[in-house]
């Protein structure tokens, strides 16, 4: 039997570029995960399926399907809101902004005006504009629609804002959590229900103040200034944590966040004399001094879960002597433990390894928007969505990066997490009409997160 031979296959010389193509693939697959492999059978031409397109291609259908479930709640449950929109703040802004459209800007802080096209438009008279004119200039943006569609319209722009402070904090702060994850739980959340149906606007708060977060996690203090000046919608919020920050931040950070801040003011201040002349900065402090006179003024002290609702459960006079010095007291005392906390901070920066600098950085700054909010003159229970960011933090900080030898101390925390999440806790204060007493679990966790932070101090 004849013996077959193979025969000899004549292969082209490779040109340069093909061998340095092939040098390179060669260079990759022996690179790959730090150590030499095999390279994959040649299959014809057919590259092997990338791992990395997969889970993008995973990470976009679970994104896709998040925002339909987010789409179609914000309709079930807006809709009917809309419907009606009696009851809800969301006609103030838009008739706030009817006003600038039609040029009636300088009359934006005349009550009988607001009433007259809260009349027109609404059809209804309620609660008043309070916030500075330049917003109203945001509210342009839905004006232009009817007044039910606009507010369906603004409730879609809350869900993007909540969208886009869940994703930068999951990413920048909360890894490994997935952001999706943190957007569909923040859902549960009470006082954020009770933002997009009243058509308010805490939840762009809550993402300037990510914004700023992570700018100034980055040490982009400029940018972060910049973020905070956009929020002073509500000074009432922003200006107590601006304030610590600037009092306990580095001397370039501290010029650099307070020149941001400043020049957005400076801007805004422009901006609101342009939409309502330069008599609004008389004008407007007069009429929020007197505002609790006017009738559907919406200031209920009962209603606000700070130091102010607080103290008006236990004194019942808003205004009294011993009301003012209370507030007073309890606010200063929270400011030096709030600065105490970023000292112990930036001296545990110089302890620990670099890479916890970042968790005492995150834990100091939950502390912070803890204490604007405990200190906050004015506030209704939806701006406690501004929570959901020092929730974040120090859940991720307690289950995730704290030490296993501190965790027994995280059960206090963990247990305020707990009641100021559950829904039934803000439904009977809200039916109670005595929701000033959620100050109680906010204070407490100011407070433990106070202690906390000296326990992991001396830890380090």
């Amino acid at each position: 039997m004849a013996r077959l031979h193979a025969k000899p296959v004549w292969k082209p010389r490779p040109k340069n570029n093909d061998r340095n193509h092939a040098s390179a693939g060669r260079a990759l697959v022996e690179t790959a995960g730090g150590a030499s492999a095999r390279p994959s059978i040649d299959c014809g031409g057919v590259l092997p399926p990338v791992p990395t397109r997969k889970r993008a291609t995973v990470s976009r259908t679970k994104t896709l399907i998040l925002l339909v479930f987010v789409s179609l709640l914000a309709v079930i449950v807006g809709a009917p809101v809309s419907a009606s929109l009696q009851g809800t703040d969301f006609p103030d802004f838009y008739c706030a902004a009817r006003m600038l459209a039609e040029g009636h800007g300088h009359q934006l802080y005349d009550a009988e005006v607001q009433r007259l096209y809260q009349a027109r438009y609404a059809g209804r008279v309620g609660t008043l504009y309070i916030h500075p004119p330049f917003e109203a200039v945001l509210y342009l943006a839905v004006a232009w629609l009817p007044l039910r569609r606009a507010h369906l319209l603004w409730s879609f722009l809350n869900l993007a804002f909540l969208a886009a402070g869940a994703r930068r904090l999951s990413m920048e702060a909360l890894m490994p959590w997935d952001w999706r994850v943190a957007l569909a739980a923040s859902l549960t959340f009470i006082p954020l229900l009770l933002c997009l149906l009243q058509g308010q606007d805490s939840l762009l708060l809550l993402l300037l103040m990510v914004l700023a977060f992570t700018a100034l996690r980055r040490d982009r203090a400029f940018a972060a200034g910049c973020w905070l000046g956009l929020g002073l919608f509500k000074f009432h919020l922003v200006l107590p944590l601006v304030l610590v920050l600037v009092l306990t931040q580095g001397r370039s950070a501290r010029s650099a966040l307070a020149r941001g801040f400043g020049l957005i003011a400076l801007a805004l201040a422009g901006l609101s004399t342009a939409v309502a002349g330069w008599p609004v900065f008389t004008v407007y402090p007069k009429f929020l001094v007197d505002l609790q006179a006017q009738p559907f003024a919406g200031i209920t002290p009962q209603a606000m879960a700070n130091f102010r609702g607080l103290t008006y459960f236990f004194v019942h006079r808003d205004q009294s002597p011993w009301a003012v010095a209370a507030v007073s007291i309890l606010s200063a005392a929270s400011l030096v433990i709030a600065l105490i906390v970023w000292k112990r901070s930036r001296l545990a920066s110089l302890l620990i390894p670099a890479a916890e600098t970042q968790d005492e950085f995150d834990f100091a700054f939950a502390n912070t928007v803890l204490f604007a909010v405990l200190v906050s003159y004015h506030l209704n229970p939806h701006d406690l969505s501004l929570l959901l960011l020092p929730i974040s933090l120090l859940l991720h900080q307690m289950w995730v990066r704290t030490p296993r030898r501190l965790r027994a101390a995280n059960w206090m925390t963990a247990g305020l997490l707990g009641i100021l999440f559950l829904p039934p806790f803000h439904l009977w204060a809200l039916h109670a009409g005595v929701y000033g007493l959620v100050a109680l679990p906010l204070l407490l966790l100011f407070l433990t997160t106070s202690a906390s932070s000296a326990r992991q101090d001396s830890a380090a």
